[in-house]
This record gives structure tokens, C-alpha cells and sequence, in this order.
């Protein structure tokens, strides 16, 4: 029932429903309340069962957290210092320990994580499943045994684009990083392939580019259910030309490149990665022809000769551990109803060398293959 309250000519509802606190829930569930704070955050030290007693307690009572305090505790507790930091695993799949330590990519997404944990008050421990002698199952027992509720998962190097384990999942939170698919789904975070080609193909038209052709990594436009092509061809000038100067590119079979980009008339050229300018002919054609080339994944400052986008791979770590917390704030466990999805766009980082900005008499942020 509501009682309307008349404040300066506003009707204001008054809820006269009494407020249930946690002292409530735990004389009725007849647990101490630093059980039962400790249970409805999600701890790791109370047992699976202690927490479902709590939940229901506090379902039988009509219990509702406060949204502002909530939010209040979690900033406190992320801000003083942990004796003991309470740790989330970060489980390396299909990926040997080799790539995870030296990938460029993969260490900068580890390190967002890492580092975004720490100042969180949280420790994060690497795990791997393809260890020798490891099962998917033992796995998750290892990381149970540990007191880890809370588990992000790598991005994948290998081509499939579809990922299961065999795990319990209604023990953990989880968040994927990457756009490869989990069964079942998960929260994900990852980079926006889509706006990412659209940002480049505005780069390439400041240049003065009306027919810039794309060499597409068909793994990685597979995992992002086809953005990079999607948006090649929502966005191109010259949109009845984009299937022709769209080429799908199989890194195991790179020859042949350099002809179809001569026969194909572009006048600009863009890359899903730097190593496609290593197909045999490619760099000398956009020497000779002066092609202004950017890549859908910039190389980083020390080989910054081309224009790209900068997927910023540190963020989608740190914001990978930012949604895991909040499910664990709030006592999520198990695959989604809903999954959500956080994509970021990456930001467009100009060659440094202004003499690779020329195209064909025109100069500006994108450049070409050295």
C-alpha cells in the first residue's frame, strides 16, 4: 500500500511497507548478520548451502538491497587495503602458456585485467586448460577448491568460433573477453569490429578514397558474426562496387593477394591486420601505386608506419574485471538469461610518418605499406 504526500503542488508515493534488514533475515534464518552479509555478496567462505538458506530467508521476508548503499559498500570495500585479497581466476583457453606469456595482444589484455583486479582489491591467478595431464573438469574443481567464484575467460587464438567447457556454471560469475560465442552464452566484453571498419573507411574518405578495397581476416570476421563485412559494405562510397573490392582472407593460403589488388582499382586499401601487407607483391603494389593503407588493428608505436585503429586492449581487461565484480556484488552466478555485450570501438591513431600519409596528391591520417 502507498500513501500520496503532497509536497509544493508534486504527489510523492510513499511506500509504508516496513524496510527488511539484514539483522531481520538473520534472526529468521538463525545465522550471525556477518553471515548473512557475507552470504548475500556472494562470499567464497560461505557455503553453497549457507547462501541458499540466506536467499530464501530473505525472499520470505520480502528483502530488497538498497541500490545506494550497495554501490557506497562496494566503493569501500574496493578502497581500503585487503590483508588477504579475495581472487578471481583468469583462465587462459586453448591457449599454451608460451602464447599467453608472449602474445602481444593477449599479455596487454592480461595486464588491463591484472591491473584494474589489484587497484579493485582483488587478486587475479591465471589457470590454463590445456595444461598437460588437465581436464576441463579438474579444472573447475582446482579453482573451486581455491575459494574462486568469480572467472574470466581469455580470448582465444584458435580458429573456432564457437566454446564450451564442461563446467558447473551456476558455481561461478563469469565474462568472456573477445566475440568468440560460449555455450552456454556469457557475458562478454570486446572490441566493435563494426565501428571500428567505419571508423577507417571515414579516415581513408578524408584522403579522398572512393574505392578503398579490404582484405578481411575470415577467422575474425566468423568470431564477430561477420562486423568487419557488415560494415565494409553499409558504409562504403561506393556501395554497388563493395563486393568486388572486398577480399576474404585465409592467413594459410596468403597468395594471390597482390593480383586481385591490381585488378580490383582501389584507391586505398584496408588491412585486419599489418602481417596481410607481407603476402608476396602486396607492399611493393602499394608503394608503386601509392595507396593510402590503414589497418583494423593498429601495430602499436614502434611500427606505427601505417594509420589504424587502436583496439585499446588494456581497457577490455579492465573492463572485463569491472562486469565480474558487479555480478559478484550482487550475487549473480550462471549463465545469463539475458548475456550482455560491452563493445568498444577502439580509437583511430594516425602514421607517424607524414610522408606515408600521401595517397595519389592527397595527404592526411592514413598511410601507406612501407
Amino acid at each position: 500500500m502507498a500513501i500520496a504526500v503532497a509536497v509544493n503542488s508534486f504527489t510523492v508515493p510513499t511506500s509504508t511497507q516496513p524496510v527488511v534488514t539484514l539483522k531481520a533475515i538473520a534472526r529468521h534464518a538463525g545465522l550471525s548478520l556477518a553471515t548473512v552479509s557475507y552470504a548475500l555478496r556472494g562470499h567464497p567462505k560461505i557455503p553453497p548451502e549457507t547462501r541458499d538458506r540466506v536467499a530464501a530467508a530473505a525472499r520470505a521476508l520480502g528483502y530488497r538491497p538498497d541500490p545506494r548503499v550497495a554501490g557506497l559498500m562496494a566503493h569501500i570495500r574496493g578502497a581500503r587495503a585487503r590483508p588477504a585479497a579475495e581472487r578471481l581466476a583468469f583462465v587462459w583457453v586453448h591457449t599454451p602458456r608460451r602464447a599467453s606469456a608472449e602474445h602481444p595482444y593477449l599479455r596487454a589484455v592480461f595486464r588491463g585485467a591484472a591491473t584494474r583486479a589489484e587497484r579493485l582489491g582483488f587478486a587475479l591467478e591465471e589457470f590454463w586448460t590445456d595444461d598437460p595431464g588437465m581436464s576441463e573438469r579438474r579444472l573447475q574443481e582446482i579453482i573451486v577448491a581455491r575459494g574462486i567464484t568469480g572467472v574470466l575467460l581469455s580470448p582465444v587464438l584458435t580458429p573456432e568460433t564457437s566454446l564450451a567447457l564442461d563446467w558447473d556454471w551456476g558455481r561461478f560469475a563469469a565474462v568472456v573477453i573477445g566475440n568468440v560465442t560460449w555455450v552456454p552464452e556469457l557475458h562478454h566484453v570486446g572490441h566493435h569490429h563494426f565501428l571500428a571498419m567505419r571508423m577507417v573507411l571515414l579516415e581513408l574518405a578524408k584522403l579522398g578514397c572512393r574505392r578503398p578495397a579490404a582484405v578481411v581476416d575470415t577467422v575474425i570476421d566468423d568470431r564477430a558474426k561477420h562486423a568487419w563485412t557488415g560494415a565494409f559494405f553499409a558504409n562504403h562510397p561506393e556501395p554497388a562496387r563493395a563486393r568486388q573490392l572486398l577480399h576474404l582472407h585465409d592467413p594459410a593460403r596468403p597468395r594471390g593477394l597482390a593480383a586481385w589488388l591490381r585488378r580490383s582499382g582501389a584507391d586505398g586499401l584496408i588491412v585486419s591486420t599489418v602481417a596481410q601487407l607481407s603476402a608476396p607483391g602486396v607492399r611493393a603494389f602499394c608503394r608503386e601505386a601509392r595507396l593510402p593503407v590503414a589497418t583494423l588493428r593498429w601495430p602499436g608505436r614502434s611500427q606505427a608506419v601505417i594509420g589504424g585503429i587502436d583496439q585499446a586492449d588494456e581497457l577490455l581487461g579492465a573492463q572485463a574485471v569491472d562486469l565480474l565484480i558487479a555480478q559478484l556484488n550482487h550475487n549473480e552466478r550462471g549463465a545469463p538469461r539475458q548475456p550482455g555485450m560491452m563493445l568498444f570501438p577502439g580509437q583511430w591513431v594516425p602514421a607517424r610518418s607524414a610522408k606515408l600519409t600521401r595517397g595519389r596528391g592527397n595527404a592526411g591520417g592514413a598511410g601507406t605499406g612501407s
